[in-house]
C-alpha cells in the first residue's frame, strides 16, 4: 500500500483522525515563513515555492510537533531553515539578485525620483547583506525578515536571549561598515 501524507479515513463507529492544523499555522505564520525566505532568496517566486514546500513538510510531520518543544511558528522557521539550507546546497549559486527581480520591495515613493533613490538603497543595502557572513545573514534575517523578537531567535537558534543580543549587535555593526565600504 502507498504511504500518503493525508490520513485513511477512519473505520465507521470509530473516532476520526484529527487533522493538521496546518491551515491555522499558515494563516498565523506564513508571512514570517515568507519573509525569513525572501531574505534570503534571489527571487520572490522562489520564496513562494519554498514556503509552500516548507508548509508541505510540516503537514507530513503535523504528528511529530510537539509544543511541550516550542511554539508553531518556531517549529515552522526551523523547518523553513532546512528548507532553505536544502535549497542552497542544491543550487550552489550566489546570493545576488537584480533590482527588478525584486517586485514584492516596492516602495510607494510619490515621484520617480524618490522610487530610483529608493531602489538604490535597497540594492545598496541588498549587496552590503551579501558581503556579510552566513551566521550574519542568519540571526539578521530571523530577526528582521521573519520579524521574530528576541527571544523567539534565541529559541529557534538554540541559545540564550544575551548571545542573541550580542550576535545581532555585532552582525549588524558588520553591517554598518560594509555599508560605510
Amino acid at each position: 500500500m502507498a504511504n500518503h501524507p493525508f490520513p485513511a479515513p477512519a473505520a465507521p463507529g470509530s473516532a476520526a483522525p484529527a487533522d493538521p492544523p496546518c491551515r491555522e499555522w499558515y494563516e498565523a505564520h506564513g508571512a514570517a515563513v515568507y519573509g525569513y525566505l525572501r531574505f534570503h532568496l534571489a527571487s520572490a517566486d522562489e520564496a513562494e515555492d519554498l514556503t509552500a514546500d516548507v508548509f508541505l513538510r510540516a503537514m507530513r510531520a503535523a504528528d511529530r510537533f510537539d509544543p511541550s518543544r516550542g511554539s508553531p511558528r518556531n517549529w515552522l522557521l526551523r523547518i523553513a531553515r532546512n528548507t532553505l539550507r536544502d535549497h542552497l546546497r542544491r543550487e550552489r549559486r550566489r546570493r545576488e539578485a537584480p533590482l527588478g527581480a525584486m517586485y514584492d520591495l516596492r516602495c510607494e515613493a510619490p515621484s520617480p525620483e524618490e522610487r530610483l533613490l529608493w531602489e538604490e538603497e535597497v540594492a545598496r543595502l541588498l549587496a552590503a547583506v551579501g558581503r556579510l557572513g552566513a551566521g550574519d545573514r542568519e540571526i539578521i534575517g530571523l530577526r528582521y525578515g521573519s520579524g521574530l523578537d528576541t527571544a523567539e531567535t534565541a529559541d529557534l537558534l538554540g541559545v540564550g536571549q544575551p548571545a542573541v543580543r550580542t550576535r545581532l549587535w555585532r552582525a549588524l555593526a558588520r553591517l554598518r561598515a560594509a555599508l560605510e565600504a
